[in-house]
């Protein structure tokens, strides 16, 4: 009887092991920064010192898998880590304290010759920089900090991935590409969806959990040296929108050209809106990378700026960073950056959004400045 038992034991572990996925990828990204962060022109009875950190620039390590199913249609997934390896454990990328499992862009995904959808979440719009240098780490990203912000402590498209989303990707057309996504509920941080959420029922009067929701609509194309592209964001509040938490609207434009020398110019221009119980604010803002790249070494050159909140007077900013990188290897490379963000007397932007990372975030008129000494290896 025990024999048997064994045997039937052994039968189902090499039958699992014959459904068991046979094309499963392990990769990653190791980067790591060692910075000094300062803030400038602080508030009336405040000092500000030098901040020493290590920070962690949204490492991340990735499994992912396809299986062919048969006339062109695949299935597949993938699960994105982003591991926390500095002290604190706080993403840059996500706010999250710790290592949070697949709180990168994680999906399971069907596909084929007409494209692919995908259920789960994902960077959207305000991931659409269009620094096209190699991104040394996070500091390099300049127009991520400032189309995801509004000067006013509010962010666009949450600043990170965007949770609950159903997305469809089209085919590559010679270079052309687009991309439709719908959040069901796409910031859980906003207002309270009312009594009974979950139960299918609320109380009368109660704010409607059903309300909310987001839409991106992004249109891109590549093609040799050229890159453009454009998203639109849409986004309501769960429950409503109130005088803490509005509604969205942004656009982005870009475009950008490579050289043959080695030298890349882009241009990107960024509209965002948010509507409040209490009325409507908006911002414009632009953004020109310039790097040029010879053998392993790149240089580059950001600069960014952000107009005036519409209801707040002198709310803008202006930024630029600096940053030179060398490749050590296909896989390795060093660099060190240095970045400046100017707030004018009511603006008050962080560099990168740095205030997630652990750093002193900039109250209005503060202006921040940091240099940073990177380390970045892929596998």
């Amino acid at each position: 009887m025990q024999k048997k038992i064994i045997a039937l034991a052994v039968a189902g572990l090499m039958s699992g092991a014959a459904f068991a996925q046979s094309n499963v990828t392990i990769s990653g990204l190791m980067r790591m920064s060692v910075e000094q962060y300062k803030l400038n022109s602080v508030v009336a009875g405040s000092q500000a010192s030098a901040e020493n950190r290590v920070s962690d620039q949204s490492s991340m390590l990735v499994f992912s898998g396809k299986e062919d199913l048969g006339g062109g249609m695949y299935a597949g997934f993938v699960l994105d880590s982003r591991v926390g390896s500095d002290v604190t454990g706080v993403s840059a990328a996500t706010g999250q304290t710790g290592n949070t499992l697949v709180s990168g862009n994680s999906n399971m995904h069907l596909g084929g010759n007409w494209g692919r959808v995908a259920v789960g979440r994902q960077d959207l719009h305000y991931g659409t920089a269009i620094e096209s240098y190699k991104a040394y780490t996070l500091q390099n990203i300049l127009s991520n900090g400032i189309f995801a912000q509004m000067g006013t402590g509010a962010s666009i498209a949450n600043a990170t991935r965007t949770p609950n989303v159903i997305m469809y990707d089209s085919p590559n057309m010679s270079g052309f590409s687009g991309r439709l996504a719908v959040s069901t509920s796409w910031n859980a941080a906003a207002a309270a969806p009312g009594a009974n959420e979950g139960t299918g029922k609320r109380l009368v009067g109660a704010a409607d959990p059903g309300k909310g929701s987001a839409t991106n609509l992004a249109l891109n194309y590549a093609n040799g040296p050229i890159k453009a592209g454009y998203s639109y964001w849409r986004a309501t509040v769960e429950g409503g929108k109130t005088a803490a938490a509005g509604d969205q609207r942004g656009d982005t434009l870009q475009f950008g050209y490579t050289f043959p020398m080695g030298v890349a110019v882009g241009l990107g221009w960024n509209k965002s809106k948010q509507d409040f119980t209490t009325g409507e604010i908006s911002r414009t803002a632009w953004v020109l990378p310039i790097s040029y790249t010879f053998g392993a070494n790149q240089v580059a050159f950001t600069y960014a700026k952000a107009g005036n909140t519409s209801t707040i007077a002198d709310s803008g900013a202006s930024a630029y960073t600096l940053a030179y990188g060398y490749s050590l290897s296909k896989r390795t490379n060093i660099g060190v950056s240095y970045s400046k963000m100017d707030n004018k007397s009511g603006g008050s932007y962080d560099l990168f959004g740095l205030a997630a990372n652990g750093a002193t975030g900039t109250a209005a008129g503060e202006d921040s400045s940091q240099f940073a000494v990177n380390m970045n290896h892929s596998f």
